[in-house]
């Protein structure tokens, strides 16, 4: 008997998804367990397995589309088996697109490449978009229309259409500052005596933790440590109610190509530095292959989020919903500062936390920056 897949939710809050590949064709074998398709849902692309061996019989939903969870993705059986009609939710002609609207964001990229005017081929996917395969096919068979220069007026522009982790972060930011009473503060902090016990003991490091900890795997150790001694901030605010969590998971956020996602550290508190540079490199370097799993975004009790990397002084992160606080981190500058008596060059860097105001105070939140300094200096 044929074996009908269903578009699985891979999360809590997962609602919808977008098929972005199917890695086999209808009427090819498959096999139990190896990768099929991947789909994206609002804070991953996952590779997902098939469920049993077989045939794919036919495939219902097409790629760099999005149906509901639950919708019928596939089907898996045997050659020449007889088949339900398609349903509605996958067999009704997709709604039109605006012209802005009518090349993929992958489309576009790859006729940029090319050279190609992705606005003036025809498309064949969903609504008459223009998909990754009529760029291919075009420029394979040599028709495909070249850029041209665009008449005075407005400027060459894209239109970017919200979609998968950067359509899910807006949805949910817009919301949660709208109604959320947010504020922010901060305070500088010297870095001088941390860089430099940092590189006296890169090789203890090594040797111990097989890992040499970065200068912000530190900061999450001291985050940790900070927010155990200030529990308010390791907290949410749900249904009008503070929820106080025993446990430090953090949200490390990491930059991606196409937005920022916000893998879990779990338990951080009652990890050692070696035990937080493994788990902060796997998570980023899952993060920027795309194989991080629906259970690496959830539990999160507060978020921290570094651009030190990127030459940021400082800045004002926006709360992670419903968490009650965020910390930012800024790079490292080197200045002159007082140290006792004497004004000499220091490395500096500002740390900024934005706290929701429904669930604490300015006080308990310059405590735990207070505890932050100390441990740091």
């Amino acid at each position: 008997m044929a074996v009908r897949l269903r578009l699985a939710a891979l999360g809590h809050t997962m609602e919808r998804g977008r098929i972005v590949e199917w890695y086999a064709a209808e009427g090819a074998p498959v096999e139990q367990g190896a990768p099929l398709y991947s789909v994206e849902t609002d804070k991953a692309t996952v590779d997902v397995e098939a469920p049993a061996g077989g045939v794919l019989l036919r495939i219902d939903a097409e790629a760099d589309r999005e149906y509901p969870v639950g919708a019928t993705l596939a089907w898996i059986g045997e050659s020449g088996e007889d088949l339900p009609d398609r349903t509605d939710e996958t067999a009704a002609a997709p709604a039109a697109v605006s012209d802005e609207q009518r090349v993929t964001p992958v489309a576009r990229r790859l006729a940029e490449r090319h050279g190609v005017d992705a606005d003036r081929l025809e498309g064949t996917g969903p609504g008459g978009r223009v998909t990754k395969e009529d760029v291919q096919r075009a420029v394979a068979s040599g028709t495909a229309p070249p850029l041209e220069e665009k008449p005075s007026g407005e400027p060459a522009h894209d239109v970017i259409a919200l979609e998968g982790i950067r359509r899910v972060t807006a949805e949910r930011l817009s919301a949660h500052w709208t109604g959320t009473p947010q504020v922010t503060e901060g305070l500088d902090i010297d870095m001088t005596a941390m860089r430099a016990f940092r590189n006296a003991n890169r090789s203890e490091w090594r040797a111990a933790y097989g890992i040499v900890p970065a200068l912000n795997d530190i900061v999450l150790k001291a985050a940790a440590a900070a927010l155990e001694a200030n529990p308010a901030l390791n907290a949410a605010f749900v249904d009008g109610a503070i929820h106080r969590y025993r446990e430090i998971n953090l949200g490390m956020a990491v930059d991606v190509e196409d937005g920022l996602v916000v893998p879990v550290l779990r338990d951080a508190g009652r990890l050692d530095l070696g035990g937080i540079a493994h788990a902060a490199a796997d998570l980023t370097a899952r993060a920027r292959s795309r194989k991080l799993a629906p259970a690496d975004f959830e539990g999160a009790t507060f978020t921290v989020t570094n651009l030190a990397a990127l030459g940021v002084d400082w800045f004002t992160p926006v709360l992670n919903p419903p968490q009650c606080a965020i910390l930012g981190v800024g790079r490292m500058r080197r200045m002159p500062a007082v140290a006792g008596n004497e004004v000499a060059i220091r490395d500096i860097a500002t740390f900024v936390v934005t706290f929701d105001h429904r669930a604490l105070d300015g006080a308990p939140a310059g405590r735990f920056l207070s505890r932050l300094k100390r441990l740091l200096e």
